[in-house]
């Protein structure tokens, strides 16, 4: 009996062993040199933030974990540094248990391009932050004139969601003008009319009654037929034709 549990005790001893060689110990990172950097970039579909560019960038400001001691390497020095580029919403760094270092980048989403009277250009995201770090063309609605750093907030933030937001639209409205009273003129890409917006207040409404006046009207009538369109008003639009 007591033999029966000795191998019984025995075999069990060889099966934790066998558990802890080969699962845990090679989980176990060791002090030694970082086996490699993975990179994950969220909610960039226009590449402008390659594992490249991110390399690049740590290895400029002396940060690239490649080459040196785990202990060495800073993974909150890192996040802060990539946290200053507008493109990134939230980074973490980590290290895995594998001694590699881990790099999660959600990136912020524009959805709009910005040209100010003072000769600023930047894109906002949905929350009216500003984005600079985009070196490939998108084929977003352009907004320019008389916009402060106030608006990016609000007007500039509402108007850019709800064409963003609507497929229609964002594949119509070439360009958003807001004069010095905070009333906007948008350019279509389609139609040699312009549209009177009016604030940016109802602006999904607006949009909606426009759709409609769209597909009801210059659909039938022709898009060529008016100069202007003028939806200020909430209950209706007001179209004006060119002169012959």
């Amino acid at each position: 009996m007591l033999k029966k549990i000795f191998i019984y005790l025995l075999w069990g001893a060889v099966a934790c062993y066998l558990v802890f060689a080969f699962i845990i110990v090679p989980n176990i990172p060791d002090n030694g040199q970082c086996k490699g950097v993975l990179i994950t970039v969220a909610n960039d579909d226009n590449g402008n933030l390659t594992d490249e560019n991110i390399m690049e960038l740590l290895g400029n400001e002396g940060l690239d974990p490649q080459k040196r001691k785990l202990e060495d390497i800073d993974c909150h020095k890192i996040e802060t540094f990539l946290d200053g580029i507008t493109l990134v919403k939230e980074c973490q760094v980590y290290k895995s248990t594998t001694g590699r270092v881990n790099i999660d980048i959600e990136c912020r989403i524009p959805i709009m391009k910005v040209h100010e009277d003072g000769g600023n250009s930047y894109y906002i995201d949905s929350e009216g932050d500003t984005i600079v770090d985009i070196h490939k063309a998108l084929h977003l609605p352009i907004a320019s004139g008389h916009i402060t750093k106030e608006m990016r907030k609000n007007q500039l933030k509402d108007i850019a969601c709800a064409i963003y937001n609507n497929g229609f639209w964002r594949a119509q409205i070439e360009q958003v003008y807001f004069n010095n009273l905070g009333e906007i003129v948008m350019v279509p890409r389609v139609g040699s009319h312009i549209i009177e917006f009016g604030t940016v207040d109802n602006a999904s409404e607006k949009l909606d009654k426009l759709y409609t006046f769209y597909s009801k009207g210059l659909n039938s009538m022709g898009w060529e037929k008016y100069e202007k369109l003028n939806i200020e008003f909430n209950d209706k639009v007001i179209s004006t034709k060119k002169n012959k």
